[in-house]
């Protein structure tokens, strides 16, 4: 049968979820200047500035303030954080832990340690979906990079045996992690935008800032309320230009909003697209039947690693693993249907177009 051009199906989902599939078109939604002109707060003050951080273009929006000296020290504090977690960084944290493999523990700060350890955490309850240890094969890879290209099937299975999350040894009273073999490394590539939100949002209320918008490219935070209404945020279409968008969501004081895609990094060779979201059993990227995985919660770091977790293991799965951490989702899957899970109790989610 054919379907009609908007098809809205509510169900109750096997483990509890709330869920509406909403088939149409995808396409750009007409909405980037309403966007926009939401973002522009009708307080007198406001201020703004984008830096590239983080491997992407960070953007900060304070309503409420002009003080350039806050909006200084949120960059000075993303900027702290990507030379302490980036494994391209000589001397960041990461980077000295990936040079001891093999070798010794390394000591690092209390929060590096929680970060880490959480990464493993979650490496747990997703049966390694989520690779904290995924350092050799993303090195291999080396998507997002001038140096980006496919390996040969011999160089992936060489670094197979070094992607086990579970051979990470950490010892919290010591605040050491050490890499027992040789040529293994971290990668926190799929978390560190996420953490690096809630530290910031932090900082700003500390700051005493009540309305201000953090965009870290896929990750989305917000304080407050925009000017006494919701932030309206669009997801992005993928594959389109930036700023096309197949959906909008309202995100309240609190909330983040994350998203995961194959068409957000990814080379092509013979006709043929590699993103960046890999596989340590395969050693190739997930073949995933969605498009994007976006995730809305109160914990950006909880949602970055669920963003990249769901986007790998496809739509079935979603509901599951939803419903395990109590979160809504939006899954726009690759024959074109937008599926809107809400897993928090009493909440029904609406996709708007």
């Amino acid at each position: 049968m054919k379907k009609s051009p908007v098809d809205i199906r509510e169900e109750h989902g096997k483990h509890g979820c709330i869920i509406q599939r909403i088939w149409r078109p995808v396409k750009a939604v007409a909405a980037i200047f309403l966007i926009l002109s939401c973002l522009a707060s009708c307080t007198e003050k406001s201020i703004s500035d984008s830096r590239f951080v983080l491997g992407t273009v960070a953007t900060i929006t304070l309503n409420g303030t002009d003080d350039e000296e806050i909006l200084s020290d949120a960059f000075d504090l993303l900027y702290s954080i990507d030379r302490g977690i980036s494994r391209y960084t000589e001397g960041s944290w990461i980077y000295r832990i990936n040079q001891s493999a093999g070798r010794q523990p390394v000591k690092v700060p209390e929060d590096v340690f929680s970060l880490i350890e959480a990464s493993v955490e979650m490496a747990r309850r997703t049966g390694g979906t989520f690779n904290p240890a995924i350092g050799p094969l993303s090195s291999l890879w080396a998507i997002g990079t001038a140096e980006a290209r496919v390996p040969s099937p011999d160089e992936i299975a060489a670094v197979l045996p070094l992607l086990d999350w579970r051979d990470i040894m950490m010892d919290s009273e010591a605040s050491t992690v050490f890499l027992p073999k040789e040529g293994m490394a971290l990668d926190l590539g799929g978390v560190g935008k996420g953490w690096a939100a809630d530290r910031l949002c932090s900082l700003l209320r500390s700051e005493g800032v009540d309305s201000a918008l953090i965009n870290l490219g896929g990750c989305i935070s917000v304080i407050g309320d925009n000017d006494g209404r919701p932030w309206r945020i669009g997801i992005q279409r993928p594959f389109a230009e930036t700023g096309e968008y197949f959906t909008i969501v309202s995100l309240a004081d609190g909330q983040s909003l994350v998203t995961s895609g194959g068409y957000q990094r990814y080379i092509e060779e013979d006709g043929v697209m590699y993103h960046h979201i890999l596989s340590s059993e395969t050693g190739y990227p997930y073949q995933s039947d969605l498009l994007s995985a976006s995730i809305i919660t109160e914990s950006a770091t909880l949602g970055d690693f669920l963003s990249t977790t769901l986007f790998a293991v496809g739509r079935d799965d979603a509901e599951m693993i939803a419903s395990e951490f109590g979160v809504r989702v939006i899954l726009l899957s690759e024959d074109l249907e937008v599926t809107d899970l809400d897993c928090e109790e009493g909440q029904i989610a609406v996709v708007e177009e």
